[in-house]
């Protein structure tokens, strides 16, 4: 009886308990540069979220000819088409209107106002780029571009060096030999250039094909450090208790292992955000990225190599991008102190990549 409890009687790992993640929330408040992080990678969602009440073309309430519209800034209702907000107040000078921060969307292109300064015309805080269009509209829903990908990218690439990570470091054998060559050839080219590479083979580069550039160049850094964790934690005695009892092996894997991988995965989400701009910007700058068309801050930065001295074009973005990256990477690092407290003195760093998170998988 006593032995059929011991698998029972091995505590989970800290990092999946209530009280674990209760412990690190706490012991991560702690940290005030990493609070200020946060801080700024919220305040950068809610501005990616609501890009359109901060600059749109409609209003978002209105009341024309009669019908109130409720949020036509993001609907774009069929009856306000080739209208905007000054046309809305020139038609209707005493209805009603409440419209975003400024009255300039994305791609509206002001043919009359290129490369306008900062606060020379009106309505136009941070300027106009070389088409005319409203610099702070593009910076905000470059925001979103940005953002969005970098999520979207960063979780699919995460999630792919997890699940292999931990797959092939519990069975081991020739699919491990084989995939350690594949990444060790990967990781011997920088991201950067394995990404210009797949990029440069698509007659037409989009946003699919860059997920696809960056996420098949970055899920091995992941990859590695979860391998390195699952290996370590096989030869744990309440994996090797749970695998004399008669434990399947994905119960063992999934049950007894994978917890060990979340916080490698939690804190490799939070470097891969920053990592994925920081490549979208690049690329894109280098004009092997998404169609020039839509918003982007490495769209708005290669506009300067044609005209350096538009300063504004590379200050307001550059300062948002480096906003993202620091804050990211700072509260990368929190984590990382916070679920690995270890981690900073352990000397099993692999270059490129997160070193692995040895303190979760202690048995007090």
């Amino acid at each position: 009886m006593s032995a059929s409890k011991a698998p029972s009687a091995a505590p989970p790992p800290p990092a999946a308990t209530p009280g674990g993640v209760r412990v690190a929330l706490s012991r991560l408040r702690r940290h005030a540069v990493a609070r200020l992080g946060a801080i700024a990678i919220v305040s950068l969602f809610v501005v990616a979220i609501f890009a359109e009440a901060l600059a749109a073309e409609l209003p978002i309430v209105c009341r024309h000819r009669g019908t109130w519209f409720l949020f036509a800034n993001v609907t774009q209702p069929a009856e306000l088409s080739g209208l905007d907000c000054d046309g809305l107040a020139a038609a209707d000078p005493d209805g009603v209107r409440l419209g975003p921060l400024v009255c300039h969307g994305p791609l509206r292109e002001h043919p009359d106002a290129k490369l306008a300064p900062p606060l020379s015309l009106r309505g136009y805080p941070l300027g106009t780029d070389v088409r005319g269009r409203d610099v702070f509209a593009r910076v905000v829903h470059g925001t979103r571009t940005s953002l969005t990908f970098a999520l979207v990218t960063a979780l699919a690439f995460v999630g792919i060096g997890t699940f292999f990570g931990a797959v092939v470091g519990f069975r081991g054998g020739p699919v491990d030999a084989f995939l350690a060559r594949i990444v060790d050839t990967l990781t011997a080219f920088p991201t950067l250039v394995l990404a210009i590479g797949i990029q440069a083979l698509v007659p037409k580069p989009t946003a699919a094909t860059l997920f696809v550039a960056i996420g098949l160049t970055r899920w091995t850094e992941v990859y590695r450090v979860v391998r390195a964790e699952v290996q370590h934690a096989a030869t744990r005695d309440y994996v090797l208790a749970a695998r004399a009892l008669g434990a399947s092996p994905t119960r063992v894997l999934f049950r007894h292992i994978g917890p060990n991988t979340r916080s490698v995965a939690i804190v490799a989400a939070t470097y891969g955000i920053a990592s994925v701009v920081l490549a979208e910007a690049s690329l894109t700058f280098l004009r092997v990225g998404r169609d020039t068309t839509s918003p982007s801050w490495g769209e708005l930065l290669a506009q300067v190599r044609e005209h350096p001295a538009a300063w504004w074009l590379l200050a307001f973005p550059g300062l948002m991008l480096l906003v993202t990256v620091v804050a990211h990477h700072v509260v990368g690092e929190a984590l990382r102190d916070v679920l690995d407290p270890h981690a900073r003195h352990a000397g099993e760093a692999t270059t490129g990549a997160l070193p692995p998170s040895t303190a979760i998988m202690e048995r007090d």
